[in-house]
């Protein structure tokens, strides 16, 4: 071996070790992306999606080292472990395809767990104030409807008014504000949570299908080591 080549192996050496060293730390991202596993959660289903989706370039760099130079400078066990490698690439091209279905039908399922979820706490605000308007109704002295105001506001904020009128008046539109901005808030929640979903589901759906195409063809260009 001249000068050349004894160089030229020396860096194939050094790619491929690299290579390895990057697959071993891409398996405990994976490892770790899946422990501990909650299937059938939408949340976790849904962001082991995008990790696997994020965390795909450490692999596929790593095999692009790892097969570099195919067959030169290679004994029969390392031939073998190629074998297996390139139907992992394989197996994780699949698994990435399978994603797909799994990544939609969590997104339909996660807009809903969040649209009931906003509509429950904007329910549940807007219960209390018709609550508080019930009692109001009732009030018969001025002390009885400071109460009703002061359960709408913070100790600290609130006036103590006298005039009957006046305070019922007073309650009756902070009322109406109320319910008028938890409306409003639930409308921007919703959209702001719809906005962000579909975002991440586009991002990560599409990715997985780039990811899938990555791996089976590294897949096909690793023939020589099946």
């Amino acid at each position: 071996m001249n000068q050349f080549e004894d160089e030229y192996w020396n860096s194939i050496f050094n790619l491929r070790v690299v290579g390895y060293i990057l697959l071993l730390l891409a398996a405990i991202d994976v490892v770790n992306i899946f422990l501990p596993w909650h299937f059938t959660n939408a949340v976790w289903e849904f962001q082991m999606l995008g990790a696997l989706v994020e965390h795909a370039p450490l692999p596929l760099i790593a095999l692009i080292l790892v097969f570099f130079g195919e067959r030169i400078y290679r004994d029969k066990r390392e031939i073998y472990l190629l074998k297996i490698l390139s139907w992992a690439a394989l197996l994780a091209g699949i698994g990435f395809i399978l994603l797909l279905p799994l990544g939609i039908h969590n997104t339909l399922r996660l807009n809903n767990q969040n649209l009931i979820q906003i509509n429950n706490q904007s329910s549940q605000q807007i219960l209390q104030i018709r609550q508080a308007k019930s009692l109001l109704n009732q009030a018969k002295t001025t002390e009885d409807m400071n109460k009703v105001f002061k359960s709408l506001n913070s100790p600290k904020n609130t006036p103590e008014l006298q005039e009957t009128q006046k305070l019922k008046n007073e309650l009756l539109l902070q009322m109406g504000q109320l319910e008028t901005k938890i409306t409003n808030q639930a409308k921007v929640a919703k959209n702001n949570t719809y906005d962000d979903l579909i975002r991440n589901s586009v991002k990560w759906n599409l990715g997985a299908l780039i990811c899938a195409f990555a791996f089976v063809w590294m897949w096909h260009a690793t023939y020589w080591a099946r």
